[in-house]
């Protein structure tokens, strides 16, 4: 997925196959149930790294082992 294309979903705000994760410095048990969701419907898109308002905090790079 292109930059373009992750700004534009974005843009779209969260939706049925599309969540903001904020998940900074892990991933909460929120991800997850959102991974179930949508592998028990027609798939979808989780953005790490951006709250619900749509803006992109980023996610701690030390966090990406985790």
């Amino acid at each position: 997925m292109t930059v373009m294309e992750i700004k534009n979903k974005i843009g779209k705000r969260e939706g049925y196959q599309i969540e903001f994760k904020s998940s900074k410095d892990f991933l909460s048990k929120d991800v997850f149930d959102t991974v179930c969701a949508f592998s028990n419907r027609e798939g979808g898109t989780i953005l790490l790294g951006v709250d619900n308002s749509g803006e992109i905090i980023g996610v701690n790079p030390e966090s990406k082992e985790k």
